[in-house]
């Protein structure tokens, strides 16, 4: 337990990026700044799509990396101070490039570039370390889950906190619209980057005699080694899942924090409970119940489920307003809200859980196949292609933004019925008809708990093999 939770420290520092990509960046640049929502999805997207670009690169540098602490800690070391100058510098533009979109555009772009930089080059040998530290089956479900239950967690905390004590009404002031809040946000995000990438450096240190001497191949080119990963089908289809949720987390990220100001209408303290106590109710009934699940059900049926009730969860609710079937009783709709969104939460974590584990397992495979260890490769290469459409979401929300005609400054309640049906559209059927896709490649995975163990048995006979050197 303590060797999990301090390597599931390293995930901090995601959470809090999503944290500004879901809560703040958007909202920040866009209506408290005045910079035009097509230019602020447009920086995002740029720094997606860059980030999906070096994450392969990065991975096949770190499978190839030779030093004395081995090849994932140098690039998590190295990135460590610049990603926390990434978080200061994106929530803090000087005075002087305000007054112009072109300037705030470009330190937009050049902030979240030096923030998505830093953090592929901790992130990429961060999740490669954790397919290295165990190859049993369901420890490395355990592992991704708590992983993924702390990143939720810590996300949604540094959201609600902020939201609770830093952006809350004071002396009759929307804190969601005072730039100063902001930058003082971005300090604190830069001093939690540093103690928990601090923190899960030093705890994974006693790993290292054993990663330096694990099996690596540094042969061939890096190109020939990503595309030799999506001869796998298992890969491939893992690969389409994640560039649709890829798609489905970029629109999300961009336009949940604006759906609950002006399509919920709620205030700052309602959005942080939105934003903390789904959450918190999903990862408690996640770590109570994933044991169960787990022994119950394999990684590829609880993949098919979560697609299947995340897609029935996405067309209920918002349409109910749209067609103003919902109750007048605010405490009801709330309580619908929260329930609507913690079931999305719940089977988010789940999915998350199944996909990495599952990643890791098709490491073994591929390595059975080539004979070679890849995991930085793969699960760069994997996220690569859910961060490249995930760019695509961000560019297709920012400019929609503007499409319905939400303006700068505009208090909820005030704005207009194209925006309101805009926004419960594209955020219920709209995500629910892109989630058909990973739906259906759910249902082409094929990794049993039974196959793993046949491939992790060949990989044993053949390192033991006289012949194997």
């Amino acid at each position: 337990m303590r060797n999990r939770l301090l390597y599931s420290s390293g995930i901090v520092s995601y959470a809090l990026k999503d944290a500004a990509m879901s809560a703040f960046i958007l909202f920040y640049y866009k209506q408290v700044l005045d910079l035009s929502g097509t230019l602020t999805g447009l920086a995002i997207a740029i720094s997606i799509i860059w980030d999906g670009i070096s994450d392969p690169l990065v991975g096949a540098w770190s499978d190839r990396l030779r030093s004395r602490i081995g090849r994932r800690h140098p690039l998590m070391i190295a990135a460590v101070i610049p990603l926390a100058v990434g978080f200061v510098m994106l929530y803090g533009p000087p005075a002087s490039v305000l007054d112009d979109q072109g300037e705030l555009f470009i330190w937009l772009l050049a902030s979240i570039l030096l923030v998505r930089t830093a953090l592929t080059f901790f992130m990429v040998p961060y999740l490669a370390l954790g397919a290295e530290i165990t190859d049993d089956y369901h420890e490395r479900s355990r592992l991704a889950g708590m992983r993924t239950n702390l990143g939720w967690f810590i996300g949604i905390l540094a959201s609600a906190m902020a939201l609770m004590f830093l952006f809350n009404e004071e002396n009759g002031v929307d804190g969601r619209f005072v730039i100063d809040n902001y930058y003082t946000y971005g300090w604190i995000n830069g001093f939690l980057v540093i103690l928990f990438s601090v923190l899960c450096i030093a705890g994974t240190w006693h790993y290292i005699p054993k990663l330096a001497g694990s099996a690596a191949h540094a042969g061939g080119n890096i190109l020939s080694e990503l595309m030799s990963t999506f001869r796998n089908k298992n890969f491939r289809y893992l690969v389409i899942l994640d560039m649709a949720l890829g798609g489905i987390g970029g629109i999300t990220a961009t336009l949940l924090m604006v759906t609950y100001t002006y399509f919920w209408e709620l205030n700052a303290t309602e959005t942080s409970i939105l934003f903390a106590g789904p959450v918190v109710a999903a990862v408690i009934l996640v770590a109570v119940c994933s044991g169960y699940l787990n022994r119950v059900f394999e990684k590829q049926q609880l993949l098919r489920l979560t697609c299947l009730l995340t897609t029935i969860n996405l067309l209920w609710l918002t349409p109910l307003k749209l067609l103003g079937l919902l109750p007048d009783n605010s405490t009801l709709v709330f309580i619908l809200i929260y329930a609507n969104w913690a079931i999305q939460v719940m089977m988010s974590i789940l999915r998350m859980i199944a996909t990495q584990s599952l990643l890791a397992d098709i490491v073994d495979e591929h390595e059975l196949v080539t004979g070679k260890r890849q995991e930085g490769v793969m699960f760069a290469a994997a996220f690569f292609s859910a961060k490249f459409i995930s760019g695509f979401g961000y560019l297709v929300a920012g400019p929609f933004l503007d499409l319905i005609g939400l303006e700068a400054g505009v208090q909820p309640g005030d704005v207009s019925s194209t925006v309101l049906w805009g926004l419960g559209l594209i955020m219920g059927p709209g995500l629910a008809l892109i989630m058909l896709v990973p739906m259906w490649m759910s249902f082409k995975v094929n990794m049993s708990h039974a196959g793993q163990l046949a491939v992790r048995r060949a990989l044993t006979e053949r390192s033991t093999s006289p012949d194997s050197s």
